[in-house]
């Protein structure tokens, strides 16, 4: 399964900042974890959506450190 990973910006608008293929490992990893580093960046994990039309699960990140999304630099 593809795993594509958006990031909700400050503005409410979504940033794609990641897509590949996970393994049955890693999608049970899921399920444990509640922050995930892309990019050397950390996103708390907020929300999934599995687009079966499309075969892909999708995940809402928000940046660590800001508030209502988006990454304060």
């Amino acid at each position: 399964m593809t795993i594509a990973l958006f990031e909700k910006l400050a503005d409410g608008q979504l940033l794609k900042i990641s897509e590949r293929p996970w393994d049955e490992k890693l999608m049970q990893a899921l399920d444990a974890a509640n922050y995930v580093l892309v990019g050397g960046k950390e996103y708390e994990m907020i929300e999934g959506r599995l687009n079966l039309d499309s075969d892909v699960f999708e995940l809402l990140l928000v940046a660590i450190g800001s508030e209502g999304g988006g990454n304060k630099q």
